[in-house]
């Protein structure tokens, strides 16, 4: 294990009812609040009105921002920061998945930033080029998805409609003050968002325990742990998918996945996000299914590259889920995790391959040179354990067809 500094400065309130408590929490942070959900909520329409109820009880004036959409657009966070100063705000709270906090995080940045928001993102990883946010707008989150961690971490990620990039702001400032972390606004989910925002989790803690430091036990066994119990707990959920204990599991476990403790000392990048956000960016594709996909060619790709690498899988194999070794190889060991790791990614209904949700073979040699452009070092290289240039990148988007 690497050393680290590791600060997480959010306080969470967690528990099923707990959302009926925004109105005590907010008034604490601020008078005029911005609510920001996502575009037509009328699945939500209840918690709104709970929410305006209790914020209006508590003397904190509610105003409007529902248009976020899935893989949140640069140009809606400019209209929140526009509304946000013209109205002087001084609190937002953001309820919904990882795209709302996300935006909502950005937003109260951007509020008080003295330039284009954009250029606060990193969008590139061979120059430096971003800048950070000084300060923000106190925010709360109220996630109703577990998915991202966006409600315990400093992480932003949007899309710039304009240039056709996803990148993302991270910066300690960015850190939400209150997260009301209820289970029972997740029991209305359906089965597909469920089961891609549990994929989206898992993928944080794999990619981190895949590419981080590589002697490091306590994390080691503590993130297998939490994979385990995530691919436990979702076919539970979706079994049932109104039982709040499971769900409290799922919610608990997406919170953890990457709120920086489990990555502390690991140094992890994150290749799979890296092509994940490429194709997020250039087809809209559901971020959780981005990561199914890449889960899926980059496991098979890299756990036969070599010793090393077959090793690590088949301990994630037999420590995860179960695999027997018997004397056989760790290759073999590597191999039968890969294969079953992609069948409970297919059971619980999530598509794995480019084919399913409509990227086509020709589109490769852009998709690829997106991630160099993007996501690749000054050398050209996807930061990875082993670093992939574009011939490997071309190798696994076609292991994605």
């Amino acid at each position: 294990m690497q050393n680290f500094e590791l600060y997480n400065p959010v306080k969470v309130v967690f528990g099923p009812g707990t959302a009926k408590d925004i109105g005590k929490y907010a008034k604490t942070l601020g008078k005029k609040a911005l609510v920001v959900t996502y575009e037509n909520p009328t699945f939500f329409s209840d918690l709104l009105f709970q929410t305006e109820k209790a914020l209006a009880e508590n003397n904190v004036e509610m105003l409007e921002f529902y248009k976020v959409q899935a893989n949140p657009l640069v140009g809606h966070i400019r209209e929140a920061i526009d509304i946000c100063r013209k109205e002087k705000v001084d609190v937002l709270i953001g309820i919904g998945g990882g795209s709302v906090m996300d935006s909502t995080k950005i937003i109260a940045a951007g509020t008080l930033y003295n330039d284009d928001v954009w250029k606060m993102f990193i969008s590139r990883h061979d120059i430096d080029i971003a800048i950070p946010p000084k300060e923000t707008l106190p925010t709360i989150m109220m996630p109703t998805l577990p998915a991202t961690s966006s409600e315990m971490n400093c992480i932003g990620v949007a899309t710039n409609e304009q240039t056709k990039e996803k990148a993302y702001v991270y910066d300690p400032v960015i850190y939400p003050k209150i997260s009301i972390v209820d289970p029972e606004l997740t029991c209305s989910l359906p089965a597909f968002q469920t089961a891609s925002g549990a994929l989206d989790a898992i993928s944080h803690v794999l990619e981190a325990y895949l590419n981080g430091d590589q002697n490091s036990p306590v994390q080691d066994r503590t993130q297998e742990g939490l994979v385990r119990a995530i691919i436990d707990e979702l076919p539970l959920v979706l079994k049932d998918p109104s039982n709040v204990e499971h769900r409290a599991n799922i919610q608990w476990a997406a919170t953890l996945c990457w709120n920086g403790w489990l990555q502390a000392g690991l140094n992890a990048p994150t290749p799979m996000h890296q092509m994940g956000h490429v194709l997020s960016a250039r087809y809209n594709v559901t971020h959780g299914v981005t990561l199914a996909i890449f889960m899926n060619s980059y496991f098979k790709y890299t756990a036969n590259l070599n010793e090393e690498r077959a090793a690590r899988f088949a301990l994630l194999g037999e420590n995860v889920l179960g695999i027997s070794r018997g004397g056989r190889s760790d290759q073999d060991v590597a191999n039968e995790f890969v294969d079953r790791f992609h069948a409970y990614m297919k059971s619980v209904g999530i598509p794995t391959t480019l084919t399913e949700v409509g990227v086509p073979e020709k589109d490769f040699d852009a998709i690829a040179d997106d991630i160099v452009r993007l996501g690749c070092d000054k050398n050209g290289n996807l930061p990875s354990i082993p670093a992939i240039g574009r011939d490997g990148i071309m190798e696994i988007l076609k292991m994605s067809l």
